[in-house]
């Protein structure tokens, strides 16, 4: 059934279940930018659902939406030529420079070299002829960019002028920051001064990549006390918002600043904080306001205590809900000039990926194979080797068996956040270009000397497990250390109904990552995997600290490993 309009509003309509919609026509001067999904033409009509059945409330929301679509069109007319683009610009050549210099220098260990790969990628992708060299090399600056301003309304094909322009823009901020980063780390005194004409002018502050902007005294306020001026300014609106509406937004902005922190300005919040909040709405309990041993506890407190009673959940319904509640907030304070962007925008109730579940490795199958053979006895580190090591990264740091094919350059043990860079190179093939990452070595594998182990290992050879995989071009084969430790965890679960094998090791990382309060992105992050269009670009600019903390909360319920330290 088609979708009725509502008559009061010429673009909103109201679908046969219900829910009203808006769809607001394309300019024909950009309908360019709106591919079909199947490829054949374009759209004519941005449709997007209001997320309501009140007729009332779907004005509402259709005028905002309205006003984020013309920003939209604004955007994709303006091009690069926008202050906020130069102010982006700025902040990507500053996260990069302080990603090189600040993460890799104190390693000292391939971080020169490592750079000027990059910079010789981008140089070859400029002076190529092939479009998709450039964009496969600085795609994601200008996906990000698009993602932090209109979000998903709209895409920018690679064979518009706006995204050539765009690419070309990026890539020569980039080849000031790895220009910059490489004299650093060369000691050298007189550093490269930036030729990008996004670069020239010193701006005076330049906030961290993924914070919001503040552009007016309101932005400053904490989560907490900004309730206040919102609830302050929606009751001297001329259009004043349902009882019930504005009791479930409240509601939603109180379970979020408390889980957010409610000292935290409001300038500071991020897509992170966002999702953060709607992967916590999976575990909350539902109707808390009704259970006596829930009712007086602040949203923290409930999580934890969902973690060791069992309560009946939210549904997708008033996940979604709480979502949309937050966003509202959120776009009033970018409707008064409070902030830039809506932090809250496109996080939506889609669940984390969690089609390997059920083959995981339980707390008392992984004690059993980390008390069996080779971890039977203290083992002297002289001693230990790829069939000792290997599972134990699987089940802490989730890697693939082809991301552990480890030169000793690619791991940093001496650094503030010891981890592991995973890159692609001849010998080593991954699986797609988000298994391209670093992993924080989690705090355990420190505790047990895994970082000892790896000092042992630098000083005779360049690679740190030689016989878990042997290498045929980019074809890799079972070493014989990984086939010995197949055929033992086969003996050790003869009747399990999923298979024993070292690969299950990673998904019971994955397993344990979901049952934390970790950020979905972070999550797909450190596992390596992708969220799937252009948020993948936030991936990119996770900082290795972010990272270390959301790993060293993975934990495996009553696994001891106290018989494995050596003394």
């Amino acid at each position: 059934m088609r979708a009725r309009r509502y008559r009061s509003m010429s673009y909103v309509y109201k679908r046969s279940i219900g829910l009203f919609e808006i769809r607001y026509p394309i300019p024909s001067d950009l309908v360019s930018y709106f591919p079909k999904p199947n490829g054949k033409g374009f759209k004519t009509h941005l449709v997007k659902s209001l997320g309501t059945r009140d007729q009332q409330e779907a004005n509402k929301v259709a005028i905002d939406c309205a006003k984020e679509i013309e920003g939209a069109f604004s955007f994709l007319r303006d091009g690069i030529a926008s202050d906020e683009f130069k102010a982006f610009c700025r902040k990507v050549y500053e996260f990069e420079t302080g990603f090189y210099v600040d993460r890799f220098v104190d390693a000292n260990v391939g971080s020169e070299h490592y750079i000027s790969e990059q910079l010789q990628d981008l140089r070859r992708a400029l002076k190529s002829s092939d479009g998709e060299q450039l964009e496969a090399t600085v795609g994601w600056v200008v996906d990000h960019y698009i993602d932090s301003t209109i979000g998903q309304l709209a895409s920018i094909p690679s064979d518009t002028p706006i995204r050539t322009a765009m690419l070309e823009a990026a890539s020569g901020v980039l080849s000031d920051a790895y220009s910059r980063s490489t004299a650093t780390i060369r000691g050298i005194a007189n550093l490269p001064k930036a030729k990008s004409p996004y670069l020239q002018l010193e701006p005076t502050h330049v906030p961290s990549v993924g914070d919001n902007i503040p552009m007016a005294a309101e932005g400053h306020h904490t989560l907490q006390k900004y309730w206040e001026v919102y609830e302050e300014t929606k009751q001297s609106s001329s259009s004043p918002i349902q009882i019930g509406t504005m009791a479930r937004r409240e509601t939603a902005w109180r379970e979020f600043h408390q889980l957010t922190g409610s000292t935290l300005p409001l300038f500071k919040v991020n897509k992170t904080h966002v999702w953060a909040y709607r992967d916590a709405l999976t575990k909350a309990p539902a109707r808390s306001g009704s259970i006596a041993d829930l009712r007086n506890l602040s949203f923290p407190e409930k999580l934890e205590k969902a973690k060791s009673k069992t309560y009946p959940k939210l549904d997708s319904g008033t996940i979604a809900d709480r979502l949309r509640q937050i966003q509202a907030v959120f776009q009033l304070a970018v409707d008064r000039g409070h902030l830039a962007r809506n932090p809250a925008h496109g996080v939506s109730e889609s669940n984390l990926a969690g089609r390997s579940r059920r083959k995981a490795y339980n707390a008392e199958e992984l004690q059993l194979i980390f008390s069996s053979e080779p971890y039977n006895m203290t083992v002297p580190l002289e001693k230990q080797n790829d069939e000792f090591w290997v599972p134990l990264l699987g089940v802490f740091m989730g890697a693939r068996a082809s991301e552990l094919y480890l030169r000793m350059e690619d791991v940093f043990e001496d650094h503030e956040h010891p981890h592991i860079l995973v890159v692609d190179y001849a010998e080593r093939s991954l699986k797609n270009r988000a298994s391209e990452r670093i992993i924080p070595i989690h705090p355990v594998l420190i505790e047990l000397g895994f970082l000892d182990y790896c000092r042992l290992i630098r000083a005779k050879s360049d690679e740190l497990f030689p016989d878990w995989e042997f290498r045929k071009g980019k074809k890799p084969s079972e070493g014989p250390a990984r086939r010995r430790f197949n055929k033992h965890l086969k003996k050790l679960f003869p009747e399990r109904e999923y298979p024993a094998d070292t690969h299950t090791f990673r998904h019971t990382f994955e397993n344990a990552l979901s049952a934390t309060l970790i950020p979905e992105r972070i999550a797909k992050r450190l596992a390596g995997r992708s969220l799937g269009g252009s948020v993948d670009n936030y991936n990119r600019l996770l900082q290795l600290p972010d990272l270390a903390d959301a790993i060293a909360q993975v934990s495996f319920g009553k696994l001891s490993l106290e018989h494995l330290r050596v003394k």
